[in-house]
């Protein structure tokens, strides 16, 4: 696993002191074991060396983030990482929270609470045109900062000024989108889960409206998007195979010729099966195995719908799936005794080096 496919890069550690040196004890090369910890209210988790410390996935920790020292969440398994210079600063994980952190953690939530009812009342007052989403005080209590979601630029100058007046401490505005808010606060998606964003996923939101219709969903954007009102995530998961599908079969309209001599116009493809319904040029409907198309885009003349007498519909077989069936069960079973003889012969080697004899053949006739 290189530090890319780990999570391991500058940009997703915690910020750190611009006077920190970068001071370490690893060598190159060397194997270091990592978990990722979430912090309430963080867009994204962060990489934490564990050592040799028992931590478990889902417990909660004290750990240093770009906010100080606060409480947070193993959201990863342990995995390991060579180290390479540019991973620095390493950051590890103090220790596992007790019940006075967590209890310091709630009491830090409620404070935060009380600075968003504040804003909201001002934001009402000032009737700005701008959505709070949550509040986080950093740097051990000496800032607040508030998130809002707003359609365009606000003017939030005076706002500022109240705040700054009532909470007496360091005030930041900071502008996120819906997707970041949904990622930070958190929710329970259509699926009964905790969002994706904000469980697991590293980068979120690069979806758009052409995966849904490669996979032949309904355009329906109550089904379509997720508690951040836009598309979500999880279409992007299965895209890749879809991709991969779409390119072994016709495109619907095109006129193609199958192997038994049948030409045609494709009605419909089934991308999950791999099969697509033909109207031949007699007029007979029939469903085909991906494997069956010969020839995309023919040339021929196919005849209206209304030029044939009768349509007939023979779409409940579908042509040349058991030939494709025998087939791969053949290439399957060809592929196992491969392994098989591969496995073989490395026993065969393991034993012979063990006994010192010249094959285990000899070993039993003796």
């Amino acid at each position: 696993m290189n530090q890319e496919e780990a999570g391991v890069s500058v940009e997703n550690k915690p910020p750190i002191e611009k006077h920190e040196k970068k001071k370490h004890n690893f060598s190159k090369d060397q194997l270091l074991t990592f978990v990722r910890v979430r912090f309430p209210g963080h867009v994204k988790s962060y990489p934490f060396l564990i050592g040799k410390k028992n931590l478990h996935y889902g417990e909660k920790v004290v750990a240093m983030s770009d906010r100080g020292m606060a409480v947070g969440y193993i959201n990863s398994f342990p995995y390991e990482v060579k180290f390479e210079e540019k991973m620095l600063p390493v950051r590890s994980i103090s220790k596992s929270a007790t019940d006075d952190d967590v209890k310091e953690q709630v009491e830090n939530y409620k404070k935060e609470k009380e600075a968003e009812i504040l804003a909201k009342r001002l934001i009402n007052k000032h009737n700005l045109s701008m959505n709070l989403t949550h509040v986080e005080f950093t740097q051990f209590g000496k800032k607040c900062v508030f998130y809002f979601t707003a359609p365009a630029r606000v003017d939030f100058r005076n706002l500022v000024k109240d705040l700054v007046s009532e909470l007496k401490i360091r005030i930041e505005l900071r502008q996120i989108s819906v997707r970041d808010r949904a990622a930070a606060v958190g929710g329970i998606g259509s699926c009964g889960r905790q969002l994706c964003c904000s469980s697991f996923l590293e980068k979120y939101g690069q979806v758009n409206l052409r995966m849904a219709k490669a996979q032949d969903l309904s355009i329906n954007f109550d089904k379509l998007n997720g508690v951040c009102g836009q598309i979500k995530c999880c279409i992007k998961y299965e895209d890749e195979v879809y991709a991969e599908k779409k390119k072994k079969l016709p495109k619907d309209g095109s006129l193609v010729t199958c192997k038994n001599g049948d030409q045609g116009k494709v009605l419909k493809t089934h991308i999950i099966i791999e099969c697509f319904d033909l109207m031949t040029d007699k007029g007979v409907r029939k469903r085909y195995n991906f494997d069956q198309l010969l020839e995309r885009n023919a040339k021929f003349k196919m005849p209206g719908i209304n030029e044939f007498e009768h349509i007939s519909d023979e779409t409940g077989t579908v042509i040349g799936f058991e030939e494709f069936k025998v087939q791969k069960a053949d290439t399957l079973k060809s592929e196992l005794k491969e392994i098989e003889e591969k496995e073989k012969g490395f026993s065969d080697s393991v034993f012979q080096e063990l006994f010192e004899t010249t094959s285990i053949k000899d070993n039993l006739l003796s």
